[in-house]
């Protein structure tokens, strides 16, 4: 893995694309503090998107800065976009959250340990499925090891999640608990909600996401996979080494539990979305969501109970939904205000998951 050393006068002083305000100033000396390469945030007001701002670079090597045109990976923010997709089929009354989801797919999961217990989309879209992410397993796909051929969504998941399949197994892949007992952070219950949406609309995840959901919100910079992505345009991933004093370039990743984590876009599509969301579904005065399914996932009363989004108390008297996603060179939050319509989406190319240093750097972009 190439080391990347830079002077940090050098690389924290060089030019970003930020008018010189208290703000610019304020975040630059976060990035240099945190180790941060690269930042990209769009800020929602009232429903509309107010502005954009960005700073440091996604290419180190080449000096390129971050700009509006800076494509990152999203990690887990992928997991707000997948629950969207299975929310217009719950909006077109194609399915209903508590149906079991064995009925719209080739195979049958049921956990190992409770088979008569059906899961269903809601246990899955709140991560109450009782499917484990068996680390022992997933951790070479992630963490790019894996040198082998590529594997489809339908054979991985199957493989996965079907007793005889090449990588069942029953005490690791599933929890003790049975399904809706127990909260588990499961990407591979996102990858199951993934290919059912595949599975029901007749077409491939990837496509489904670009004709219902990225067209219509006019995502044009927003893809599941590198090969429909300009190279040119993408924020490097970096990690920073307190030994070496130096940045280490990380690969792009790619899994193939994709629908979990692997949406990459620039912050203006991100924005996008995050406007429609918080809009009830709608864009541009026309509804991409159902707005009855937008409230269902995530209702004003948060006190109804909320699916996929997680919460996030801006101050003592503001809760907010949240999510926010990590891989390594990765670091990416998103979150809003139902009632004033307020909102906030950060992508970097750097690794940040200190809860102190986030609540820092939200509460400074959030203000302004």
């Amino acid at each position: 893995m190439r080391l990347i050393v830079i002077l940090f006068a050098l690389f924290y002083c060089a030019p970003c694309l930020s008018q010189n305000t208290s703000l610019d100033s304020n975040v630059l000396i976060e990035l240099k503090r945190l180790k941060i390469s690269g930042l990209a945030v769009a800020k929602v007001h009232e429903g509309k998107v107010a502005w954009s701002k960005y700073y440091g670079y996604q290419n180190l090597e080449k000096q390129i800065p971050v700009t509006e045109n800076t494509i990152f990976q999203i990690a887990s923010l992928s997991k707000t976009v997948t629950a969207a997709a299975v929310m217009q089929l719950v909006g077109q009354h194609t399915i209903s959250l508590d149906d079991d989801v064995n009925g719209y797919l080739p195979f049958s999961v049921r956990s190992a340990l409770h088979p008569k217990r059906p899961i269903t989309f809601r246990q899955l879209l709140r991560h109450r499925s009782s499917i484990s992410d068996n680390m022992d397993y997933l951790l070479p796909f992630w963490a790019g090891e894996y040198k082998g051929p590529t594997i489809k969504l339908e054979a991985f998941l199957q493989n996965y999640l079907v007793v005889g399949g090449s990588a069942y197994q029953g005490s690791k892949n599933f929890i003790q608990q049975a399904p809706g007992d127990k909260f588990e952070y499961s990407n591979m219950g996102y990858a199951l909600l993934g290919y059912l949406v595949e599975r029901i609309s007749k077409m491939p995840f990837d496509k489904y996401c670009q004709m219902y959901l990225f067209a219509p919100l006019e995502m044009h910079q927003t893809n599941w996979f590198l090969d429909d992505i300009d190279p040119g345009k993408l924020a490097i991933p970096y990690t920073f080494s307190d030994s070496l004093e130096a940045f280490q370039k990380q690969q792009q990743s790619t899994f193939p539990d994709y629908p979990a984590g692997q949406l990459r876009c620039n912050v203006a599509d991100l924005a996008k979305f995050l406007a429609c969301w918080i809009n009830d579904g709608k864009f541009n005065g026309k509804a991409v969501i159902d707005s009855i399914a937008v409230q269902t996932l995530t209702p004003k009363d948060m006190s109804l109970g909320y699916h996929t989004w997680f919460l996030y108390l801006l101050n003592t008297e503001t809760p907010m939904y949240s999510h926010n996603g990590h891989s390594p060179g990765v670091s990416t939050y998103m979150l809003y205000d139902p009632y004033s319509k307020n909102g906030l989406a950060i992508l970097m190319n750097g690794d940040l998951s200190s809860y102190v240093d986030w609540r820092k750097l939200i509460g400074l972009l959030y203000t302004n």
